[in-house]
């Protein structure tokens, strides 16, 4: 599985979401890698992992994720998953709480409600099997700013997730419908942070501030004028958020637990 790594100390791992890669961070590798060894993956199916088979659910997600971790022997880490990205992370937090330090869940919630969505999970990959993935992720990307494609950082959206094969990108949002750990993350003691857009038209405010609330470390971050991408709308105020969350609630290395399965061969 490709990924990118640049900077050295507590090992970091960047998850994008549908439509993404690990092409699509802008700055905040750079910004991170001063303090953290980054380390940025393209799921399977997406970006320059586009031909190796995609995970089929998010279990499979955090299997490939800590089959990566295991291969670059990194015991413990900590991790930001954006969209899908981070129900991998809530995955990872439960079932491998002994080597997440810590978490950012960004754009995130504790499900999918399709009733808050800029459209449904089940519309998605209806049109992105008509439309093909090109379209899909010039359409869905226009979502994710409040400037829609007039943004600067829209283009780059685009370019970070034209690496996504239809079928990988329908088994993410597949994947993701299914997905609550509600009950699970009322235990999980890692610390969390989670950052969501005011304008947010995935993962609108009120599901970003239901998650934190779950979880008994959880703070809860809305930054105004931002919608899904807001590492590219207010970079420099995203970027110092995370780096001194990180940078403070980063802790020595525990007994690693048992990883669940991987997908990606």
């Amino acid at each position: 599985m490709y990924r990118l790594r640049q900077g050295t100390g507590t090992p970091v791992f960047l998850l994008h979401g549908f439509c993404g890669s690990s092409a699509g961070w802008g700055a905040l590798i750079e910004t991170l890698a001063e303090r953290f060894d980054v380390i940025a993956p393209d799921w399977p199916g997406f970006g320059r992992s586009a031909g190796l088979q995609p995970c089929r659910s998010i279990a499979q997600f955090a299997g490939t994720l800590i089959a990566l971790a295991d291969e670059l022997e990194v015991e413990r880490f900590a991790v930001l998953g954006h969209s899908v990205g981070s129900f991998v992370a809530q995955q990872l937090m439960v079932s491998v709480p002994n080597r997440v330090e810590a978490a950012v869940l960004y754009g995130s919630g504790l499900r999918m409600d399709n009733t808050a969505r800029f459209e449904s999970a089940a519309q998605t990959v209806e049109r992105l099997k008509a439309e093909g993935a090109g379209r899909t992720i010039e359409r869905v990307a226009k979502t994710w700013f409040v400037d829609g494609e007039r943004h600067g950082g829209y283009a780059e959206c685009v370019a970070a997730g034209a690496g996504m094969t239809e079928e990988a990108g329908a088994a993410a949002i597949t994947a993701a419908q299914p997905h609550d750990l509600s009950e699970a993350l009322r235990t999980v003691q890692t610390p969390t942070l989670v950052i969501g857009g005011e304008r947010e038209r995935t993962f609108p405010p009120a599901l970003a501030r239901a998650l934190a609330d779950t979880l008994p470390r959880g703070n809860l971050c809305i930054l105004p004028d931002c919608a899904h991408a807001a590492h590219l709308e207010r970079p420099g105020t995203f970027n110092a958020i995370v780096r001194d969350f990180l940078q403070r609630n980063t802790a020595a290395p525990r007994t690693r637990a048992q990883s669940p399965a991987r997908c990606g061969a």
